[in-house]
């Protein structure tokens, strides 16, 4: 049964026309070919690195101005313009004068 499944399938067909070999004839190759093999394989090494480098630029480029983008805003010296809609520098000044109006009331007792 095996036998008859092996005959008639693809694989038997490959390793029958493997087994027949020609002749190859070998030529020597020339220095010159070698150094222009060498050079192109150079080539696209450097190729591929300047790739690589590029790519990696980028996805960090990417990356640092998403984090910038997200990034909490922190206590330092502020521009006049974003601060009068800051809700916390709006609530530090509330505050403030509060404070200065309790301590006006203290004074005028």
């Amino acid at each position: 049964m095996s036998a008859a499944v092996g005959a008639g399938s693809a694989f038997s067909e490959l390793t029958e026309g493997q087994r027949e070999t020609t002749p190859t004839q070998t030529t020597a190759s020339t220095p010159s070919t070698e150094s222009t093999s060498t050079s192109n394989s150079s080539t696209v090494v450097l190729f591929a690195v300047a790739a690589a480098l590029v790519l990696l630029v980028g996805i960090a480029y990417v990356i640092v101005r998403d984090a910038r983008r997200v990034a909490p805003v922190g206590d330092g010296p502020s521009t006049g313009s974003s601060s009068a809609r800051d809700p916390a520098a709006q609530l530090r000044r509330r505050r403030a004068k509060a404070k200065a109006a309790r301590r006006q009331r203290k004074r005028n007792r």
